[in-house]
């Protein structure tokens, strides 16, 4: 009984002391430093670094008796067989692995310590490899980069090419859409900016569809559906940068619609008066009676106040006579009349007038006022021409024009001195001369035809005028 008591106790002790002896190995291979603690502690890397390393086998199996030189060969092996370590060496001792060296970057280095704690027998690693410092002027990562993208350009150069092939293709049929759009518009549309207008929007849209379909063939639909997105808003960023010459634009487009003049017209916009040579898309080109050219913006002629002298071919002009109190304003009426109804370049309906406007202190002024055609004769040749004609046959019917009265102030008076011989008969008056006949045009006036045609082929050499198309007829 005895016996078998200290048996079991026996037992107990021994179960005791080997659990125990297990459990102390337990907690002294739990107490013992990580790979990650160790690296931590010698190297001062951080966790996160440690788990961008390169990915390792969970076990590098050896022979199972394993002696910590079989370990540091198998070791020194696998870091001179990786290429990525200058001067690698391994040492191990008791199971401990001391890692030496240059690693050419951290991620290599991170990966010879994980390697080293996986493989069999190896219970801590004491990694001392030091990463190798790059120079001030390293050109390597820009080598490979432009590397890498020589590769890339290489893969994508077909579909480069065939969408450069593409996008010519399209710009061909936007031109040949352009033509054929002003071809089948010309019966149509009267107006020449407006059929060029039409062609332009249907080049423009079928070069964006190339376009768009040479991205997509190339490979970048995101910067297709951009463009395609974009064009609105480019169109939109243009109009507020070109606002004035967009206004001009749409001007010369509203002209040409509207028709308020034509070439040759003689009109006067904002205090500009001329001849209308051309309308371009930028501005409305005149030409002065004086020779001179004036180039004003559409938009500024669109919205402006046109006086059009030739839109009608009659045309009013006036002047005015004035005649002496003791003269009969009848018989000056008269007279006027009849050289208004004699003249070839006044016409007879409207009929001219001549009224009383105004007493004057000397005179009473009539007021002449009379129709001519524009189209055929000049507003100053005719103008001298019947003024010259109304004096001479008011002098002749010795009808008086007498100047404005002045009066004259002596302060010191006037000295009078007495003739005591007078002459018997009064000195004799001169004799007026002979009436003539005035001619209805005279040398300088010429042939009273308007000035249109002189003033057109005088700037008919204009290189502005004859650079761009004209909009209007």
């Amino acid at each position: 009984m005895s016996r078998s008591i200290v048996a079991i106790c026996g037992m107990l002790i021994g179960f005791s002391l080997h659990f125990g002896a297990s459990t102390n190995q337990v907690h002294a291979q739990d107490e013992s430093p990580t790979a990650d603690d160790v690296a931590a502690e010698v190297t001062g890397a951080d966790t996160e670094s440690t788990k961008k390393a390169a990915q390792v086998a969970d076990e590098v199996q050896v022979d199972p008796v394993n002696s910590d030189q079989r370990i540091e060969t198998r070791l020194q092996e696998i870091m001179e067989a990786t290429g990525w370590f200058t001067e690698p060496l391994v040492e191990v001792d008791r199971g401990v692995a001391f890692l030496s060296g240059t690693a050419d970057t951290t991620n290599h280095r991170e990966w010879a310590e994980a390697t080293a704690i996986k493989t069999s027998d190896v219970v801590a690693v004491v990694n001392r490899v030091k990463v190798a410092e790059l120079p001030l002027w390293n050109f390597a990562p820009a080598i490979a980069s432009l590397k890498q993208l020589g590769r890339e350009a290489t893969g994508v150069l077909p579909l480069v090419l065939v969408a450069i092939a593409v996008a010519m293709l399209s710009y061909m049929l936007a031109r040949a859409g352009a033509g054929l759009t002003r071809y089948f518009t010309r019966s149509r549309i009267d107006s020449s900016l407006l059929r060029q207008v039409a062609g332009n929007v249907v080049a423009v849209l079928i070069f964006i569809i190339g376009v768009y379909v040479a991205l997509r063939v190339s490979g970048l639909t995101r910067l297709a559906v951009t463009v395609l997105g974009g064009t609105g808003l480019v169109g939109l960023a243009l109009g507020f940068a070109f606002r004035d010459i967009a206004e001009n634009y749409l001007a010369s487009i509203l002209i040409s619609l509207n028709h308020p003049f034509r070439v040759g017209d003689l009109i006067e916009v904002e205090g500009a008066k001329g001849f209308v040579r051309k309308v371009t898309t930028r501005g409305t080109v005149l030409n002065t009676l004086e020779g001179n050219q004036i180039q004003m913006p559409n938009s500024t002629v669109y919205k402006g106040k046109i006086i059009n002298y030739t839109a009608t071919p009659l045309s009013r002009q006036d002047f005015t006579v004035g005649i002496g109190f003791e003269d009969s304003i009848v018989e000056a009426q008269e007279i006027v009349m009849s050289v208004l109804n004699d003249h070839v370049g006044v016409v007879n309906d409207p009929a001219p007038i001549a009224i009383v406007e105004s007493l004057g202190s000397a005179t009473v002024n009539l007021r002449v006022y009379y129709w001519f055609d524009q189209t055929t004769h000049s507003p100053l040749k005719v103008s001298s021409s019947v003024i010259r004609l109304v004096k001479q046959k008011l002098t002749e019917a010795e009808i008086t024009m007498p100047d404005e009265a002045r009066e004259l102030v002596f302060p010191r008076g006037v000295p009078v001195q007495v003739v005591e011989n007078l002459p018997t008969a009064p000195p004799s008056l001169p004799k007026p001369s002979a009436s003539r006949t005035e001619p209805t045009q005279s040398v300088g006036e010429g042939d009273l035809k308007a000035e249109q045609s002189e003033v057109l082929r005088a700037t008919e050499d204009d290189e502005i005028v004859e650079g761009e198309a004209n909009l209007i007829a």
